[in-house]
This record gives structure tokens, C-alpha cells and sequence, in this order.
């Protein structure tokens, strides 16, 4: 249930996808801290500041990811000598989680100015390193469309259940007020 909540990270990645202006970026930030503050990292919930902070740390380190790569042992030297670490586990391997999706789909639709978000059911399988729809897998999209008030349609029908539909169905996603 933890990697459900918004991390720095996710809100990151999700932000560089809406290809948003400084104020406007600005704004989603602002609506985010006040109306999803129960959606993220706890370590966020009461510090504005070190949310903004690291949500550009990691907008800085997506935009540069290469150049800052190749710097790595630079920088882990550095910061040896300063009894720090760094966390390599969160520069890499990142973007493989499945959940990012279901984050993704909620803040572009509650702040990225869209009504919905529409995908293939087996491109979205695929894009997570996913063949085919397993009982677990099912059940997990289930608990994210819960976690994240999100209902899900068959496009161009009405509401499904994501364990009956066919592979080869276009999926719309959609918040629940």
C-alpha cells in the first residue's frame, strides 16, 4: 500500500508528461498539496517545502538523467567524504512500476485540463512488462482503481469489469467525484 502514495518522483514524472509552463506546473502543484494531501508520502503531508524541493530535485534529475549518469561516481566519491549516501535504488529501475499509471491518470485528469485517459488494455499490460491479465494482476488494478477514485469503461460502452474484459479493448479511465 506504501508505493500507492504520490512520491516526489511520481509527481516528477507525471508533470514532465503534461509538458505544463512554470505557472501552470506551479498551480497543479499547489492544487495537489491542498486536495490530494492524504495521497501523499507521509513524509510530505505536513512539509510543503521539502514536497516543491524534491519534486524538482527529481524534474532536474529526469531532464539531465544521462549527463547526471555518467557523474555518478563523481558524486558518490563527494559524498563519501561527507558521510552521506546515495540511494541508487531510486535512480534507477523506477518507471517500471505499474501503479504510476493510476497516479497518472488522476492528476491529468483532475489537473491536466482532460476528462479522461484512454489505452489499450493489452498496451498497458505490455508497457509494465505485462502479457497477460493474471488473477493478481487483476487484483491489483482493482485496489488502484479503488486507492484512486478512478472507474473504468470500455470506450465507446459503459462501465466494465476489468476482470472480464477482452484483451484487445480500449480502456477509459475516468476520476469518480
Amino acid at each position: 500500500m506504501y508505493g500507492l502514495f504520490y512520491s516526489a518522483i511520481d509527481i516528477a514524472f507525471i508533470l514532465q508528461d503534461l509538458k505544463l509552463g512554470c505557472r501552470e506546473e506551479s498551480k497543479v502543484l499547489d492544487s495537489i498539496w491542498e486536495n490530494e494531501k492524504s495521497l501523499l508520502s507521509e513524509q510530505y503531508r505536513d512539509n510543503k517545502r521539502k514536497f516543491l524541493l524534491d519534486i524538482y530535485q527529481w524534474s532536474h534529475y529526469i531532464l539531465d538523467k544521462d549527463a547526471i549518469d555518467k557523474e555518478l561516481v563523481a558524486i558518490q566519491k563527494d559524498l563519501k567524504h561527507s558521510d552521506r549516501t546515495l540511494q541508487l535504488d531510486q535512480l534507477s529501475g523506477y518507471f517500471s512500476d505499474f501503479d504510476i499509471f493510476f497516479k497518472s491518470c488522476r492528476i491529468k485528469i483532475l489537473y491536466g485540463g482532460i476528462k479522461f485517459v484512454c489505452i489499450g488494455f493489452r498496451e498497458l499490460l505490455n508497457k509494465y512488462g505485462y502479457k497477460r491479465k493474471s488473477p493478481l494482476i487483476l487484483q491489483y488494478i482493482k485496489h488502484c482503481l479503488i486507492f484512486y477514485h478512478l472507474e473504468v469503461t470500455i470506450y465507446g460502452r459503459g462501465s466494465c469489469d476489468i476482470e472480464t474484459v477482452d484483451l484487445d479493448k480500449i480502456l477509459m479511465f475516468r476520476v469518480i467525484s
